[in-house]
């Protein structure tokens, strides 16, 4: 059976048990963005699992991964596994989840920061396609595109077979190839959604460039909030490209947040160079505050890349958006996904409540995971006898797809 804890009818807290074979299977452990029910339910997963035998992450997204080391610490003997990327983007992204998450109360974060330590030492690394054994089952781990280390799961037993997608991408991006699936049908899939329910649109690369375009042609500074992992990287390279091409003027772009951190890890495990003459790390300057610091940068450059991607309070690009957004030539253009307790979701959905924004406020869906049509092509390709859907949004038509925290028996 599969029991979602989390992530079923949402996007966050990501957590799914699978109890097969008698063996108790825990993919993946992260954390919502609404502080008041931040974790999976975990006592919910100790009744149901008092001892488990893996632990596997699929990427470093922090709703996937963001409180794998609180469950560790539930169960101190079991193995954590992922892929050689990934544990190395862990550290990183949890680290930084910890601190956002206890600012000006060290004491308490320091306890956390003492169970990431402790967790680490119970990863165990793992090449793509490598197979991980607990008894008669089988665990594969798949690139599932998306970001850097992202894993898809196969899981075979007794002549069955279940796929995992992880977050998922089939298309080749920048920065990361498409997924790879398997070559064999399987009996069940379990697959993320997303965006299965959401219309396709225009290219979001050429609306990225129009809109840059027009915002530097009057003058305008532009924030673009985005994730430290995967989504940085990305926009980075479009602009990159879009300055080569002549698509958009040269133009002074900063790279600000733990963005900065996480393009060195891709640079040393893509060879690929996110910096050059005209994009460059945020400076800091001795003597100044950080607010103060954010002030000259946005004198100095022409746009802003920063963290988080929602705006959240605590994070550099809240900072840069409070003075982006004093004149109304500046812009702020989002790229990605916002939950709604996210100060960028009420910022887009309730501007009249933040009239002191003065500046453009756009969004452009640049995602790193599959469309419906894509989604389709992997349930064509695997030819599964059941389908779950999870990680999405589902309207009322298609809630009979949806997990929430229901038994699916496999």
């Amino acid at each position: 059976m599969m029991i979602p804890l989390g992530g079923g009818n949402e996007i966050g807290a990501s957590a799914y048990l699978y109890i097969i074979d008698g063996k108790k299977i825990l993919i993946d452990f992260g954390i919502r963005f609404n502080p008041k029910e931040p974790h999976p339910d975990i006592e919910f997963l100790n009744a149901l699992a008092p001892e488990l035998d893996a632990i596997v992450i699929t990427h470093a997204h922090i709703d996937h991964c963001g409180a794998f080391h609180i469950v560790s610490a539930r169960y101190p003997e079991t193995p954590i596994y992922t892929t050689f990327e990934t544990a190395e983007l862990l550290s990183v992204m949890v680290e930084d989840a910890i601190k956002v998450k206890y600012v000006g109360r060290d004491e308490e974060s320091t306890k956390e920061y003492k169970l990431l330590d402790e967790a680490f030492l119970r990863i165990e690394r793992k090449n793509f396609f490598s197979t991980i054994h607990i008894d008669n089952i089988e665990i594969t781990l798949y690139p599932a595109g998306h970001i850097l280390g992202a894993a898809s799961i196969l899981i075979k037993w007794n002549g069955k077979t279940l796929f995992h997608t992880g977050d998922i991408s089939l298309k080749d991006q920048i920065t990361v190839k498409g997924a790879v699936l398997p070559e064999e049908k399987v009996d069940i899939l379990v697959m993320e959604s997303t965006y299965y329910y959401t219309k396709a649109e225009k290219s979001p690369e050429e609306t990225l460039a129009e809109s840059i375009n027009r915002i530097i042609t009057r003058g305008g500074k532009i924030l673009i909030p985005v994730f430290a992992l995967g989504r940085a990287q990305e926009i980075i390279s479009l602009i990159k490209e879009a300055m080569k091409k002549g698509n958009i003027p040269p133009v002074n772009v900063y790279v600000d947040g733990l963005a900065k951190e996480i393009c060195n890890i891709y640079e040393h495990n893509i060879e690929k160079e996110f910096f050059n003459f005209y994009i460059q790390p945020a400076p800091r300057y001795e003597g100044l505050s950080f607010e103060e610091s954010c002030e000259e940068n946005i004198r100095e450059a022409d746009i802003i890349i920063s963290t988080s991607g929602m705006l959240m309070e605590n994070t550099p690009s809240h900072i840069y958006a409070k003075i982006i957004s004093k004149k109304a030539k500046n812009g702020i253009i989002f790229s990605g996904y916002l939950s709604e307790e996210s100060f960028g979701f009420k910022l887009i959905n309730n501007r009249n409540q933040f009239k002191q924004f003065k500046c453009e406020i756009l969004k452009h869906h640049l995602s790193a995971h599959s469309k419906r049509e894509d989604l389709n092509k992997v349930k064509k390709q695997l030819k599964p006898g059941k389908t779950i859907l999870i990680h999405g949004y589902p309207g009322k038509y298609q809630k009979e797809h949806a997990a929430n925290r229901e038994v699916i028996y496999l």
